[in-house]
């Protein structure tokens, strides 16, 4: 977890209605009777096959330098775990670092204990311990792992983890899983000195402010006016921006002048499935096929556009969720959201790049769909340097879930502003820095609508453990919106979310940025009555004392 030193899913609109009642049945009774969703249970020998997941340090080579990361992989060396959704979820956690861990399955509806967040959900996973989790599964979709512990997720303890199902229709004939990180050769500890102001320029930007600026008070509900703020200030630019094509109603890149925004780190490359730029995955694709990308945001503080280049490509899904078709070859695709690309490879084949680039930055990572026989060049992959601009809500308003939530008035509005200072760097949920005893309380069966507001002037990925909820409202614009697990709120922007408090227990709610995360912008969402044992919030500043 995070604080300060001082995979088209069955969702609750979709569910297999008798699959989930039997679940709930199930799950209320092992509960009541300490059975196999208890954290810490083992199976019986009538289990389907359990797999191992090693959380272990590897090495790979960045620009040219060998060095060290955190990884994921089964014992054949695969990367995750994507398992059918009628097999469920069984899998053994062993953790071979030096310093404990926990996985959280991002995305994922699962019993409360099984949610892998170390001081909310369970105990951290010792250095040389592990940890059984069994589940079923109620989704299928682009999902994916990562450590909750810490800053290891900025390490690279991160994987995919896309779930089938047989019952499906498939869309493609091919599909690709991209992994999309950041990566800097200073260590996270460094970078949060950094951002600190303790430990140099390790951070900081060309004017020298630690990657932000004019952030000197935005820790408070009542927050001054900032239309001068890291967003809005400094030399304009021209940047590249998405738009919307009114004529051909496609999502298009376009250009506008305007102060290139500030982002937390300014990192030394990005990465597609552990490849830079220079080096790009080359996947073979057959002419005249379709292909579905999954894109995962697996980075730490990095969001990023996507540009298909020649390929038209259409969003199939949001967070592994059902959207209405959009069109266009240029994307949106915030930290740790997901995003289900489909695109079709021209009969006369060829190589097309699928690039994704770094907001605020010139930096880009992607790898090349290519035909076979087709002859590459390191140029190929390279777009030429383009200094992106920010994302926004341009392509927000324009997704609609197939099968949104059912209509219902909502019983319960909770208040989500978010706030934060650069000096020091602090980040708040409600005017309060974690960790506390603050929650979001709600009861079983309600119909919960959050309303994040975020009079801060940079954007924040908040996230909402173990429930899927529908965006309903966008700056005072009612939509009927996609459904998701995590949702990028822009500076200066209001949005509400709604879901369906149908999953008790204590769950984390925060910014997925992970330096917000680990100074304060965190918190918990409490069902009443919920068993309180694992959430010590007096424990989280011992993860950053256990630096990988």
């Amino acid at each position: 977890m995070y604080y300060s030193s001082k995979s088209v899913s069955m969702t609750p609109a979709r569910r297999d209605t008798k699959f989930y009642a039997i679940w709930r049945i199930v799950a209320v009774a092992a509960i009541a009777f300490g059975g196999w969703l208890h954290a810490d249970s083992t199976p019986t020998e009538s289990s389907p096959v359990r797999i191992k997941l090693f959380v272990r340090e590897e090495s790979i080579t960045v620009l040219g330098k060998t060095v060290k990361v955190g990884s994921i992989r089964q014992a054949n060396g695969e990367m995750g775990f994507s398992p059918d959704i009628t097999t469920g979820f069984h899998a053994e956690v062993v953790n071979q670092l030096p310093v404990p861990t926990s996985l959280h399955w991002h995305g994922l509806i699962l019993p409360n204990l099984m949610d892998g967040v170390p001081y909310v959900t369970q105990d951290p996973i010792p250095a040389g311990g592990s940890k059984n989790y069994d589940f079923p599964l109620q989704q299928s979709g682009t999902y994916w792992m990562h450590s909750h512990y810490g800053l290891q997720e900025q390490r690279l303890i991160v994987a995919p983890m896309v779930i089938r199902t047989h019952a499906k229709p498939k869309l493609a004939d091919t599909e690709v899983t991209v992994m999309l990180s950041d990566f800097s050769f200073s260590s996270p500890e460094q970078i949060l000195k950094g951002l600190s102001g303790s430990g140099g320029d390790m951070a900081k930007d060309k004017s020298g402010t630690n990657g932000m600026a004019g952030m000197s008070n935005l820790d408070g509900i009542n927050t001054p006016d900032m239309s001068k703020d890291m967003n809005m200030s400094g030399p304009e630019k021209e940047l590249v921006v998405q738009k919307w094509d009114a004529v051909s109603h496609r999502l298009v890149s376009g250009q506008t002048k305007a102060p290139v925004p500030n982002v937390d780190v300014k990192y030394d490359a990005l990465l597609a499935n552990l490849h830079t730029i220079d080096q790009p995955q080359v996947v073979s694709v057959k002419p005249g096929k379709k292909v579905l990308l999954r894109l995962i945001a697996a980075s730490s503080a990095t969001d990023f556009f996507v540009d298909t280049g020649g390929l038209d490509a259409t969003i199939v899904a949001v967070d592994g969720e059902d959207v209405q078709p959009v069109k266009g070859d240029f994307f949106q695709l915030a930290i740790a959201q997901r995003l289900d690309l489909l695109v079709a490879i021209p009969k006369e084949g060829g190589a097309f790049p699928i690039l994704a680039l770094g907001e605020g930055t010139t930096l880009q990572t992607g790898i090349v769909l290519a035909t076979p026989g087709t002859k590459l060049s390191k140029a190929l992959a390279i777009h030429g340097e383009r200094t992106m601009g920010a994302l926004d809500n341009t392509q927000e308003v324009r997704l609609a879930a197939k099968e949104p939530l059912p209509d219902k008035p909502a019983k319960r509005s909770l208040p989500s502003v978010l706030g934060g200072s650069m000096t020091p760097y602090q980040w708040t949920i409600n005017g309060a820095a974690y960790p506390n005893r603050n929650s979001l309380n709600v009861k079983n069966g309600e119909r919960v609508e959050i309303v994040i507001t975020n009079p801060t002037a940079m954007a924040h990925p908040m996230h909402l453990h173990g429930h899927v909820f529908e965006v309903t409202e966008i700056d005072g614009q009612k939509i009927k919106g996609a459904l998701r697990d995590t949702i990028s709120v822009p500076a200066k922007s209001i949005i509400k979310i709604v879901f369906d408090a149908d999953n008790p227990g204590v769950w984390a709610y925060h910014c997925h940025i992970a330096y917000h995360m680990v100074t304060g912008m965190f918190t918990v969402l409490k069902y009443a009555g919920a068993d309180t044992k694992y959430w010590q919030p007096d424990q989280a500043k011992s993860e950053l004392d256990h630096p990988l």
